[in-house]
């Protein structure tokens, strides 16, 4: 595919339209970050990876659009790899159940609703589900493990089409999904269009406080075009007729909010609007407080380089060959210079390479044998997990934790509560 017709350049704002966006982090030209590369084959042509803020709506975005069916007609994430992950889907559909006074024989649809780990929940008290996910290979998968899925990209038409096979669902979920779409009003219509009058509709997105506050560049890869705040989500929502009135803290992505919204106007709750007056007193909806994130970033690299220089000598093994740590390494520099391999517990990742194409992704026994000293843990958000899965598995070596916060060291396990979270 010429690099020509893969991606394009925003002229306006994705959400408002305004133009004049304001440019605040430029992360050079970097492979897709889930275009993983066969051994003997090219990577993917780069792509350029850069941010801007809009002074209108206060969405903070990304410039470039790669073209859909580049990024998900097949795809390699799969929600039930991690543990942390399945375990989550339990409590957050527990949640929506709660908060939706759902019963049995409430229809829930679910938008790019992966391998089904999340709507198993439902399934499991006797809810129907119906799951729509573009991927074909990852459809697949919950086809075969009985999860009803619609292999589409969600629109307008996908929802009417939906709603007449099997009715208007009582609750619409959309998990990490809506800062994925190029056609963001596309996406919110289909929602409302879908939406039963009293139904209730969940959206899942990394908080943008979070990102901005905790340093999380590393979540700015081709994939994701947008970065919500509760302000510039609210503003989305109401711009369709859609009320958010709830909102859930969830650790997904190393921090998001889990927003409930509805048709008609509801009152909103009191962590509702603790969330809203949270970012006023923070100042993340201003542009000055990206220009902030965008100097940190960049210092953040240099000490990063600076205490993998320190480690030469040592054998480093990455742990997490995530979309994240694609757009970390790439914009620190870091391939086979610094690592021998990175480890991961996805099968579809194994045997691949960095979409830079320089690093073997293996198992973990692959990567035990390569004797490292140093496991520097890439899905740093799943870090516990994966640091008392080394240790029950035999490492007794040092970690690296990228994230967040300052990169440090992780001496042992015996220390990693103190060193892990500031």
């Amino acid at each position: 595919m010429e690099i020509s017709v893969l991606f394009e350049t925003i002229p306006s704002c994705r959400a408002c339209g305004q133009g004049g966006l304001v440019d605040i982090l430029d992360l050079g030209d970097q492979p897709l970050a889930n275009a993983l590369v066969r051994p003997g084959h090219e990577s993917i042509k780069k792509v350029s990876l850069s941010t801007a803020f809009c002074t209108k709506c206060a969405l903070f975005q990304l410039k470039e659009t790669v073209n859909k069916e580049v990024l998900f007609d097949q795809y390699v994430w799969v929600t039930g790899t991690a543990q942390a992950t399945r375990d989550y889907a339990k409590i957050f559909a527990g949640r929506v159940i709660n908060k939706a006074g759902l019963k049995k024989d409430d229809l829930v649809f679910e938008i790019a609703s992966n391998d089904g780990t999340v709507l198993k929940q439902f399934m499991a008290k006797g809810m129907p589900v119906v799951g729509i996910e573009p991927a074909q290979n990852i459809a697949q998968m919950a086809l075969q493990d009985g999860v009803r899925t619609d292999c589409a990209y969600w629109n307008t038409a996908t929802a009417q089409r939906l709603v007449g096979q099997y009715g208007a669902p009582k609750v619409v979920i959309a998990r990490n999904v809506i800062p994925h779409v190029s056609d963001l009003h596309g996406v919110i219509e289909g929602i409302a269009e879908a939406l039963s009058d009293e139904g209730v509709g969940v959206i899942e997105f990394h908080s943008g406080s979070v990102i901005a506050q905790e340093l999380h560049y590393d979540s700015i890869y081709h994939e994701h075009l947008c970065f919500f705040t509760a302000h510039s989500m609210e503003w989305l929502l109401k711009n369709h007729g859609l009320y958010p009135y709830d909102v859930d803290k969830s650790p997904i992505s190393g921090g998001s909010l889990v927003f409930y919204f509805s048709k008609t106007k509801r009152a909103p709750e009191p962590a509702y609007l603790d969330v809203l007056d949270e970012e006023k007193r923070s100042g993340v909806n201003g542009r000055f407080a990206w220009e902030k994130f965008a100097q940190e970033a960049k210092a953040h690299r240099e000490k990063t380089l600076g205490l993998l220089n320190r480690l030469k000598g040592k054998v480093i093994v990455g742990f997490g060959a995530s979309a994240r740590s694609s757009t970390f390494i790439n914009f620190c520099g870091i391939g086979k210079n610094y690592l021998k391999a990175i480890i991961d517990n996805n099968p579809l990742k194994q045997g691949l390479m960095t979409p830079a194409g320089d690093v073997p992704i293996v198992s973990f026994e692959q990567g035990m044998a390569l004797k490292p000293d140093v496991i520097f843990v890439l899905a740093w958000n799943f870090g516990r997990e994966i640091m008392d899965e080394c240790a029950k598995r035999g490492f007794g070596g040092e970690f690296i934790m990228p994230f967040p916060g300052d990169p440090r060291v992780i001496e042992s396990l015996a220390l990693k509560e103190k060193q892990l979270w500031k």
